[in-house]
């Protein structure tokens, strides 16, 4: 075999390999492909899913969605199809769907696959970071025939950002620790969608380059790191008082961290900040109120 043959193939393989990394990386239908006008009955696998779905105007089509699928709140009188974790493939079937809406992880990819073999229709989309999220709305607003209701949804959503961005300015840059839970202590790292929110508002992630995405720290880097503000996502809404006080009494060790001495410890509600869903400006919103309050007194 000549040296330019082999050259070829090499590169048509190298071409061939880059063409199947990028479409696995896209947005994709599992199954039949269905028309828009066929498309009546709709499972989401995921609470972020089923916002994205209910802001295109879907409410009647949508008939199955996750136990923590609770926004808006008529999405709590769907039929429910377990969690995304956990999905309930018997009570998924139930709900007769045309259309399942998963998210691109293994549990959910694997459970596309399998509902293809049983003949139903699936779309994978990556939520991971804004730009995705973007893209999402787009390919699920394409698939049922809100393109433009989509679009639309997509703009609002980069044009609150971009009004908040400008009202915080970058005249004051404040540390952030983004805490996801406490025991162990683990953390929210730069490859994240929370940077990017922390990063709209006018913030920096106090944790530097990490090899995980949410990685586990200890005392000696919170001291390290000299956060100026520490945010807690909280699921239960009813008892932030409590988990505030929780919070400032597990924190108040670090007494010559800025962050206690400035007591600016923030628990918020994790559905609002930690869903990237079409809420990510209500998110942003939360977040800018905790480093720039002076901003929305009024």
């Amino acid at each position: 075999m000549s040296k330019w043959l082999l050259l070829l193939l090499m590169i048509l393989a190298w071409m061939g390999l880059g063409l199947t990394i990028s479409i696995s990386q896209q947005n994709q239908i599992r199954g039949h492909q269905v028309s828009p006008n066929q498309i009546n009955r709709i499972v989401s696998m995921a609470p972020n899913l089923t916002e994205i779905l209910f802001a295109l105007g879907l409410d009647n089509e949508i008939v199955g969605v996750t136990i923590s699928s609770d926004y808006p709140p008529t999405a709590k009188e769907k039929h429910k199809v377990g969690n995304f974790w956990q999905p309930n493939i018997e009570a998924i079937i139930a709900a007769r769907p045309d259309l399942v809406v998963t998210l691109g992880f293994d549990q959910q990819i694997n459970l596309a696959h399998r509902l293809k073999r049983m003949g139903h229709t699936c779309l994978t989309v990556r939520i991971e970071k804004i730009r995705d999220l973007f893209e999402a709305i787009n390919t699920i607003g394409t698939a049922v025939g809100k393109q433009q209701k989509a679009h639309q949804l997509v703009s609002d959503i980069q044009t609150r950002l971009d009004n908040l961005r400008a009202l915080v300015g970058r005249d004051q840059t404040l540390k952030v620790l983004w805490v996801v839970q406490r025991e162990p202590l683990r953390v929210a790292g730069r490859d994240t969608f929370i940077n990017e929110l922390i990063e709209i508002v006018g913030g920096v992630n106090a944790i530097g380059p990490t090899i995980h995405k949410y990685p586990p720290i200890g005392a000696e880097q919170v001291i390290a790191c000299r956060p100026d503000v520490i945010i807690e996502p909280s699921e239960q809404h009813q008892n932030t008082a409590a988990q505030l006080r929780h919070a400032m009494q597990y924190w108040g060790r670090f007494e010559n961290v800025p962050v206690v001495t400035n007591k600016r410890i923030y628990v918020v509600p994790a559905d609002v900040v930690s869903r990237l869903g079409p809420r990510l400006p209500s998110g942003a919103e939360t977040v800018a109120r905790c480093l720039r309050p002076e901003l929305f007194e009024k």
